[in-house]
């Protein structure tokens, strides 16, 4: 019973490996197919599939499955496999390539300073690798995006003048140029930043003393305001007793005028009076001329009726005469007030 098993074990391991030994390398084909077309999906599918396989887990099979991991753009997966590979596969003849795809693998995922050492580590490896260069340039763009501007000028620098017929010569060029002008960029946006500054400090500055300025302004606006105020009330004060003035002159100048008034008026009184009298004396002279030329007359015919008649001689009143030294009197008087009055 044992022998049977025992037979029967190895039929069924016999088929068995030889199952998967066909199934391992049909996984082979396949993926070299796919990879020989070009087809990196199916190639990364089937040589991964393949690899599963013991038989398959050799050099040559993770070297084109990192390969077509590479063209695929699956830079995580052929990173995993690198790793595998230079753990597994340290005196293969693919090693210093593997080592190299490393290092460029981990700059195409952005760990720039992961790839700046193994990159590093691959050229001191393997210093007459046609791959020195390329990963001198990878060094350098690596040290480019980190923004290690300097250090990479003199990577760039050396493939120029080590490699000068290097296909990446061209690139390292321009970025060397790309550098350079970075570089004055950097001066310029640090001359402004500090014109900048001097600026924003020279406007604070500014905009404090204005404030200053302002604030003093005001105040000084506010008390002109205050001495234009208390000028302008002694003004209208001054306005007030100046109308004051001119109505006690004004009604001083009406008193006058009405005095004149009253003199004119005096005046014109006085000259009738005056005028009155002058024809009051007239008409006494003209009287007396003609009591003169009748006195003798009457003086005859008095004495003549005196003789007839002893009766006494009686003066008669002379009321013109009388008049005339009233009048005068009155224009005496006149001509004293008006005398005064001025």
């Amino acid at each position: 019973m044992k022998k049977i098993i025992a037979v029967l074990a190895l039929i069924y391991s016999f088929s068995f490996f030889a199952f998967s030994s066909e199934s391992a390398s049909m996984a082979f084909v396949e993926g070299c197919k796919a990879y020989s077309i070009g087809d990196w999906a199916s190639a990364k599918i089937m040589l991964r599939k393949a690899v599963s396989y013991t038989q398959n887990q050799n050099a040559d099979t993770y070297y084109m499955l990192i390969s077509a991991e590479i063209n695929a753009s699956d830079y995580r997966g052929a990173l995993e496999d690198c790793n595998y590979y230079l753990e597994h596969f340290k005196n293969t003849v693919y090693y210093p390539r593997i080592s190299y795809q490393k290092g460029k693998l981990l700059y195409n995922l952005g760990e720039y300073e992961k790839s700046i050492v193994a990159l590093s580590d691959f050229c001191h490896q393997n210093e007459n690798s046609e791959l020195y260069p390329y990963a001198l340039f990878y060094i350098g763009e690596a040290l480019y995006e980190g923004y290690r501007y300097n250090d990479a000028l003199e990577i760039y620098d050396r493939i120029v003048t080590e490699f000068p017929d290097f296909e990446k010569v061209s690139a390292a060029k321009y970025k060397m140029e790309s550098i350079s002008q970075r570089s004055r960029e950097e001066k310029l946006l640090y001359l402004l930043k500090q014109t900048g500054e001097e600026y924003l400090s020279a406007k604070e500055d500014y905009e404090k003393q204005l404030r200053q300025y302002n604030s003093e302004s005001v105040a000084l606006t506010r008390q002109k305001l205050q001495e234009t105020q208390i000028r302008n009330e002694e003004l209208e004060r001054q306005i007030a007793d100046l109308q004051m003035e001119i109505a006690s002159l004004k009604a001083e100048n009406e008193q006058q005028i009405s005095m004149l008034a009253e003199s004119y008026a005096q005046n014109e009184s006085l000259e009738y009076l005056l005028e009155t009298a002058e024809q009051a004396d007239a008409k006494q002279d003209l009287n007396n001329s003609s009591i003169k030329e009748n006195s003798y007359f009457e003086e005859k015919k008095a004495n003549e009726t005196q003789k007839e008649v002893d009766v006494p001689n009686q003066e008669p009143f002379d009321e013109t005469a009388e008049q005339i030294k009233k009048l005068k009197e009155k224009a005496l008087e006149a001509q004293r007030i008006l005398e005064e009055t001025k």
